[in-house]
């Protein structure tokens, strides 16, 4: 079983797509499949009340803003609860800007790692080539010191704007102007399916799998309540774009000392 969740609500059973069925469906762009397990009417009845939601959360959104701007003015640290709950975002936000200038200001260096040829230092260019090889040196001069940086900047980016799960638009932009493919977009790469059950233990009310046929494997345990399409790819979002904004944050580390001109 890939997760599950707890619910209040089983919901109704729906009807179960023969494997024929499944197959065909493999090549279809099909609506995705709301993410709450409970009653239709349920669901229904929730959202005629988010905008009163959306309001009263606007209303304590700006009581605990407030009151963290009060933190930062007469703290003798100058720091507020929010700044250390959520710290890295914090840092992304005042690093990311200063990154960005440091990039585009008219530099006269680069670390000595990224050495080009030149006479006076390297007895021959084979010498040079071999220093490279045996991982002495990286070589590239100026152009290869602004592609780490630029590798840096894409982390902090992505801190601010991709890893902020509630902006669709945001993470979107983000992709599209880093070349990369949006791991949310609905098309057949991304489409996941999964399957909902009710748990026919004590515990659990309702959990979630990727197996199509946990009932009838476990019929004691499970029976099967709907099907749930979603348009999401996990891995290239953690292999891909997790892991290049990784190697970003690690050349910052790398290089810290080194963001000097």
């Amino acid at each position: 079983m890939s997760s599950s969740f707890c619910q209040n609500e089983k919901g109704k059973p729906a009807k179960r797509l023969s494997p024929a069925e499944e197959k065909i469906l493999e090549n279809v762009l099909e609506e995705e499949s709301n993410f709450l397990f409970g009653d239709e009417n349920e669901i229904k009845k929730l959202h005629r009340f988010n905008i009163f939601r959306m309001l009263r959360f606007r209303f304590i959104d700006a009581y605990h803003n407030t009151h963290y701007m009060l933190q930062r003015i007469f703290r003798s640290n100058h720091v507020a609860d929010i700044d250390l709950w959520s710290m890295d975002f914090c840092m992304a936000k005042w690093i990311y800007p200063r990154i960005k200038a440091f990039i585009k200001q008219d530099r006269h260096g680069y670390p000595s790692q990224f050495s080009e040829y030149n006479e006076h230092e390297w007895k021959s260019r084979e010498e040079y080539d071999n220093a490279i090889r045996d991982g002495k040196i990286l070589g590239g001069g100026m152009d290869a010191w602004n592609n780490v940086l630029q590798e840096i900047l894409f982390a902090f980016e992505w801190k601010i704007e991709y890893d902020d799960y509630r902006d669709e638009k945001r993470r979107g932009a983000f992709c599209k102007k880093w070349g990369l493919k949006n791991p949310h977009t609905k098309c057949l790469e991304n489409k996941s399916i999964d399957y909902i059950y009710e748990c026919l233990e004590p515990d659990l009310a309702t959990c979630m799998s990727d197996e199509p046929d946990l009932d009838t494997k476990e019929p004691l345990k499970y029976r099967f309540l709907r099907r749930r399409v979603t348009y999401y790819n996990g891995k290239y979002e953690h292999e891909v774009i997790g892991a290049r904004a990784q190697a970003g944050f690690e050349a910052f580390g790398k290089y810290f000392q080194n963001l000097w001109d």
